[in-house]
This record gives structure tokens, C-alpha cells and sequence, in this order.
């Protein structure tokens, strides 16, 4: 497989003018066109493969695989039936060689407790005005879909780093579990670096709801009996929430069920509350269009559509939301409807099968120059918890009247439930829509993920800020500059040069020393973003090339985003709905709160504004 002459052709064009201008200062026309070179660029030579004997999974049965999707991901890539299925490898979007994980004692270097207090840890809340909290219960939403690494390997001896001195922290040592590493190594693999599997499909499925193997989705779709709903829709408890998870803990007796339900809180119980019913309502709409299909036939479509229908959300409103600059608001539109534009779309259709002209899907799948993997670099600049406020309010649509104040701490998994069962769905929603996420800058670490409880039966606590320092470093991510010098992206030789920051200029050259060694997540918090976006431009090139390519590599969305696989009606509820239409659908009342707001991750007016 290999790139086309037009592909070649505008790639080569564009890359002398990067190394003169970087995309967002070309004029608008020029900067759509860099945006487009750039993405075909990354495309072929960011995209590394890390399967060496990859196993092919075995037919399931009489399931229908070339119109659903399977439990656990295989066979969406009808030749190669393994891709992107539960349980196979990361990809890279670095060179290999480039990815050998960090030893000690340089793993350990700077002190990753020193980086999560000094660096990251959240002085005071710095709101993204410009975005709801939408925006980033919706984030965790999708990287619950997208990837895990699994349960933390207790097989190994864990890392361990001191506490610097005078810190408050319990214990004079912090102790982090390493990443559960891949035990199915073989000998294709001596010499090259440590890979890392994903427990959960990589593809764009909806697995966070349906589960990425068939018991978690028989147990989403079965009764408190355990019995399987005949008419193909998702369980959910007379209230019309997520049922209580039988497997909940006896401390936490109040875990609700979710195909996956780690790192519960609020936003993301709301997202799959709202998502659940979404389900339910296209089962009650295929079922009045096709009465005499049965319940399993109800389920499959409608998980077809209802994933597609996320992947629409999350292309066309999420991320221009995150990146609010027009080329971005064009491009990213332009991935789903094409260059001709929504407009067009919604007159004519899309009138070629093609990607530039009328976007992604229907067009032909590609894999370009690697099978289709979420990669770990994907995976790394995803970290963006610094969206998390540590307080939340929850008031009332009608009058905004508070209801109930709490911290992030109250709202860790059973206590969420504990909320819903205090505040209606539709106040919780309006409550989201009307507050801020926070900024993803330096100095905004929640700070109730820094202190969180890993293990309360032993009393183990975890630093996640310092976890994720230390993340990177163990899974073989580059450091910053390193990290630029593989995207082909210009380096800071200063940290000057990195940020306009002159307080964080010095705060990072206090701890670190040398702009070299500044970690991939501490030099995009800090890193000089361009205008309107909430990222820096270094984790938005990996944006470019895996955003689409989630879509482009998935037959699903490509080849078969067709009415005969999803049905007419399907289709049509894919393409005429939104976030709003969603929101409405299954809180009405929130009509007056959603009617000027152009698009649902923008913060929404309170009420008696």
C-alpha cells in the first residue's frame, strides 16, 4: 500500500512551506490545504505497527459479520480479521526504535511527585470559558471506548520513587503499579521494544456501552434476573438510569453498571445514561419501521447507528469545540460532509465516494501505512484531566436555584448515584451545560485526582498527575522535543521558546534543567497554543492523524455506511441528528437552556439570564 501521486504530490509541496510557516499562520485557504498535506503526511509516515504474529480470531457462529459489528471488534477489516479487535497491540505514531521505554534511574528523573506539585497541581480553578463541562464528561466518554490498558500489573515489582522532602504526602515513598505488560511476546519481538495490549476494541464501536466481548454485552442488555431483554434494547432501572452493578464492591455498594464503568463520576454516568436511552429510542424507531424483525436484529442496528451517531457528534461539534479557530471549524466539518460542505450535503447528498469532496464516510476504508491501532502517543496526549473542575454545583433548569454542592471526591463512583438519586436528570444536564471545564494549561491538576484512593481496603493512595508523568516515560513515549522531532514539528531550543509563560519558563527550567528532558505532558500544558484552540498544536497533530483515520480505517463508517447495512432509517437518523437533537430527545425540558446555543459543548445561559 502506498501513497497516491496527488497524496505525494501535495505532501511534498506543503513541507518546505512548514518549515518556513507553521499551518495556523498561512492565510485561511492556505492553512485548509496545509491541514489536508499535513494529515496525508502523518498518515504515511507516523503510522508504525507493533504485531509481529498477530492471531486470527475464529468465526462466531452464524453471526451475521458482514453487516454488524462483533462483540469484541474482529473481522471489521474483512482481510485482516484481527485488526483493531479487543486485546490485540498499541500502535505508535513514533518510530520504534524511538520507543524503548525509560529505566531506571532516568525513569525516575525529574522527581515525578516534584512535576505533579510543583508543575501540575491546581493553585486555584482556571476555567475554559469558551466550553461546558460537556466537554470533558464527553472526552472520557470516548477514551473509555477508545482504549485501556487493563488492570496495573501486580506480577512485577512496582515502581517506586521517593517523596521529596517537606511534602505532605504519607508515606516517605510513592508506589506505582507498572502498566500490565504483553505476555504473549514472542520471538519476533527480541530486541524491540515492550508492547502493550488493548483490553477493549480499538475501534469507534461504542464498546464503553456494549461491552468489547459477548458476556459484558449480554450482561448490559439482561434484566436484574439476567435475562436478556428480547427487544433488543439496553437495561435500564425503573428511574430510567444505569441499574446498579451487581459486582459493585461491598464498600461501594452503589457502582453503577457500564460495559465500562472505572473512573466513575457524574459526567461520565450522565453520557452513558443519555447514550443508553439513545439506544432504546432508535430500537423503538427501527421496530415501528421493521416491526417484524426480532430483538437481536433491533440491537445490532441500533448500536450501528447509535456508535455512528457518536463518532458524527464528537467530529462535527466536539472537537471544532475544543478548537475554535475557523480552519479547524471548516476542516473538521469538512472530515464528516467533504469540502462541498453541509449545505450541499443536505441539498445533494454526498455525490462521490470520495474523502476531500464529500468526507470519510461511504468513502473506500484505508489502513494506509500501518493495520488500524489506537497508538500509545494517541493515548499520551489524551491525558487532559485537567478539564475537571474539583467543585461542582447542581441547580434547578426552571430558576437555577442550587440544589446540591459537592467536590469531585463526593462524586467518585457510588457516589454519583447518590447524586442522581437527589437531582433529576434533566437538573444534572443543565448543571453540566452551564458550568466550565477547565483549561488544560499548567497549574489545573484537580486536586482530588492527585490524592486518590487506588486500593482503600490497604489504604493505598495515588498520585494520578504523577502517574501520568511516569506513564509516558515507562510505555516508551518520547519526551517533548523528542516527540516534536518525530511529527517533523520545529523543537524550542529554550524554554523560552516553548512558552510565552515567563513565570513557567522559569518553573520549568528550576525542575528540569534542560528543555530536553521536559516531559510530552508538561510541555503541552505550558506550550504557547494557536489562537482558539484549548490543545497545543503538538498533541493536535496527532489529532490530524488519528481523528480521521479512527474513521477512514473502519469499514463501518466507510465502505458499509450504507442503507443497506444500517438501513434507511437509520441512516437518516444518523445524518439528521446532533448533541442537541440527543439532549432534547431525552430531556425536553431543557429546550429554553439549548435554544441560542450554537452548539452544545459552548456553555450554556443560566436561567433568568
Amino acid at each position: 500500500m502506498v501513497a497516491s501521486f496527488f497524496e505525494r504530490v501535495i505532501a511534498a509541496v506543503f513541507r518546505p512551506i512548514n518549515r518556513w510557516r507553521v499551518w495556523y499562520r498561512l492565510p485561511f485557504p492556505l492553512a485548509v490545504v496545509n491541514l489536508l498535506a499535513l494529515r496525508i503526511d502523518l498518515r504515511w509516515r507516523n503510522l508504525f505497527d507493533t504485531e509481529t504474529a498477530p492471531a486470527g480470531p475464529a468465526l462466531p457462529g452464524d453471526f451475521d459479520i458482514r453487516n454488524c459489528r462483533t462483540a469484541d471488534g474482529a473481522f471489521n477489516d474483512l482481510s485482516k480479521s484481527w485488526m483493531g479487535m479487543a486485546n490485540t497491540r498499541f500502535g505508535r505514531n513514533a518510530p520504534l526504535q524511538q520507543t524503548f521505554g525509560e529505566q531506571p534511574p532516568g525513569l525516575y528523573e525529574p522527581n515525578p511527585r516534584v512535576i505533579s506539585r510543583d508543575l501540575l497541581a491546581r493553585r486555584e480553578f482556571v476555567p475554559a470559558t469558551t466550553v461546558n463541562l460537556f466537554l470533558a464528561a464527553w472526552l472520557q466518554f470516548m477514551v473509555h471506548d477508545w482504549l485501556s490498558h487493563g488492570v496495573n500489573d501486580k506480577e512485577s515489582p512496582p515502581l517506586r520513587f521517593p517523596v521529596p522532602e517537606g511534602d505532605d504526602w504519607p508515606t516517605p515513598e510513592m508506589t506505582i503499579l507498572r502498566t500490565c505488560p504483553d505476555r504473549q511476546r514472542g520471538p519476533a519481538d527480541e530486541g524491540r521494544p515492550a508492547t502493550y495490549r488493548n483490553i477493549v476494541t480499538h475501534w469507534w464501536d461504542g464498546s464503553q456501552m456494549y461491552g468489547s466481548d459477548l458476556p459484558m454485552q449480554h450482561c448490559v442488555r439482561s434484566s436484574p434476573a439476567k435475562v436478556l431483554l428480547p427487544d433488543g434494547k439496553l437495561y435500564l432501572d425503573e428511574t430510567g438510569h444505569l441499574p446498579i452493578d451487581p459486582k459493585s464492591a461491598d464498600d461501594d455498594p452503589l457502582q453503577e453498571l457500564a460495559a465500562i464503568n472505572g473512573n466513575w463520576w457524574i459526567g461520565l454516568s450522565s453520557m452513558h445514561t443519555l447514550f443508553t436511552r439513545e439506544h432504546n429510542a432508535i430500537v423503538d424507531r427501527l421496530h415501528s419501521e421493521y416491526p417484524e424483525r426480532d430483538g437481536e436484529w433491533l440491537f445490532q442496528k441500533a448500536r450501528l447507528i447509535n456508535a455512528a451517531l457518536i463518532v458524527k457528534i464528537h467530529t462535527t461539534e466536539w472537537t471544532p469545540a475544543l478548537l475554535q479557530s475557523p480552519t479547524l471549524q471548516y476542516a473538521m466539518r469538512a472530515s464528516w460532509w467533504g469540502a462541498l460542505g453541509e449545505a450541499y450535503f443536505k441539498a445533494f447528498g454526498r455525490p462521490a465516494r470520495d474523502e476531500v469532496l464529500s468526507g470519510i464516510p461511504a468513502s473506500p476504508a484505508e489502513q494506509y501505512a500501518a493495520p488500524f491501532a489506537i497508538t500509545e502517543e494517541f493515548t499520551a496526549v489524551y491525558r487532559l484531566h485537567s478539564l475537571i473542575p474539583d467543585d461542582f454545583s447542581f441547580r434547578r433548569h426552571a430558576d437555577d436555584k442550587e440544589i446540591l454542592a459537592c467536590t469531585m471526591a463526593d462524586l467518585f463512583a457510588g457516589g454519583t448515584t447518590k447524586v442522581n438519586r437527589k437531582v433529576a436528570f434533566d437538573d444534572v444536564l443543565y448543571s453540566i451545560g452551564t458550568s466550565y471545564s477547565g483549561a488544560p494549561v499548567l497549574h489545573n491538576y484537580p486536586t482530588h485526582l492527585r490524592r486518590l484512593p487506588e486500593n482503600i481496603d490497604q489504604g493505598v493512595l495515588t498520585d494520578l498527575a504523577a502517574t501520568d508523568i511516569l506513564r509516558d516515560r515507562e510505555r516508551g513515549v518520547p519526551r517533548y522535543c523528542a516527540f516534536r522531532r518525530s511529527l517533523r514539528m520545529s523543537v524550542p531550543k529554550t524554554f523560552q521558546e516553548l512558552t510565552d509563560n515567563v513565570q513557567w519558563q522559569q518553573e520549568l527550567e528550576k525542575i528540569y534543567g534542560d528543555v530536553e528532558r521536559v516531559d510530552l505532558l508538561t510541555g503541552t500544558l505550558a506550550e504557547t497554543k494557536p489562537p482558539g484552540f484549548a490543545i497545543s498544536d503538538t498533541a493536535f497533530r496527532i489529532f490530524i492523524v488519528m481523528a480521521g483515520r479512527r474513521v477512514k480505517s473502519d469499514r463501518f463508517l466507510t465502505d458499509d455506511y450504507t442503507p443497506e447495512v444500517y438501513t434507511p432509517a437509520g441512516i437518516d437518523w444518523v445524518e439528521q441528528n446532533g448533541m442537541r437533537e440527543v439532549l432534547l430527545r431525552h430531556a425536553p425540558s431543557l429546550g429554553p437552556a439549548l435554544a441560542n446555543v450554537r452548539n452544545s459543548f459552548f456553555p450554556w445561559p443560566k436561567s433568568g439570564d
